[in-house]
């Protein structure tokens, strides 16, 4: 049998390579550990801008939201007023139709008319309340101005005393009314007869001073507007 024959075999080994080992060793930590720190910042330093943009973005969304609920109120407001307008151009086209369709063929010449007086007694036969209304006869938005006079006519002692209604308090006798009015005016007047007066006619005396100078009269029988008020009707 053969002998395997051992062989010593003799290495040289520097006494300080395993300090140059752990340099080596440190080195390669080092330089993992600080491009470990230089990746990580970059990557968490690289959404910066895009937040930055998200929030710009937001605040942009944010406006464009008021706005559009600014638009949506004002726009609601603009249907409203146009609705309103609507409502008050019917009104208006209805009352100019009421007028053709009440005026007579000889009251369609006159720039107004004074429509039949309605008397109304207020607790007893001394005191009654006169409402006169005066409308335009033709198309048209000019104000009309002017004033209207009241006289009752009649036999016995003294002078009927005429004022407003709301003016009761500070009674005059001139009965005398202004009037300024675009499509109509109704006045109330409170009409005080002295004892022993019996009334006869009222006449009716509207003025124009403007857009028109016109004296326009009427004349109406006391008893007659008395039967056809509305206490006779009842």
């Amino acid at each position: 049998m053969s002998r395997h024959q051992h062989r010593t075999v003799v290495k040289r080994v520097h006494p300080h390579a395993w300090r140059w080992r752990l340099l080596v060793a440190t080195l390669v930590l080092g330089i993992s550990v600080s491009a470990g720190i230089w990746w990580g910042q970059r990557l968490s330093g690289a959404p910066a801008p895009l937040t930055d943009q998200s929030v710009a973005l937001r605040d942009e969304i944010s406006q464009l939201q008021l706005q559009a609920e600014a638009d949506h109120q004002t726009l609601n407001e603009l249907r409203d007023d146009l609705r309103q307008q609507a409502a008050d151009i019917a009104a208006l086209e209805d009352t100019l139709a009421f007028y053709r369709a009440v005026l007579a063929p000889e009251e369609a010449d006159v720039p107004a008319v004074i429509r039949p007086p309605e008397l109304v007694k207020l607790g007893d036969a001394s005191r009654w309340r006169l409402s006169v209304v005066i409308h335009r006869s033709e198309e048209g938005d000019a104000v009309y101005r002017g004033q209207l006079s009241v006289i009752v006519r009649g036999e016995g002692p003294g002078e009927p005393v005429l004022s407003t209604l709301g003016e009761v308090d500070s009674a005059t006798t001139s009965g005398v009314f202004p009037l300024r009015f675009r499509y109509l005016q109704e006045l109330q007047v409170v009409i005080s007869l002295p004892e022993g007066f019996l009334p006869e006619t009222i006449e009716s005396v509207v003025t124009l001073t403007g857009p028109v100078r016109r004296t326009l009269r009427r004349s109406d029988r006391w008893q007659d507007l008395v039967n056809s008020g509305p206490e006779a009707q009842l």
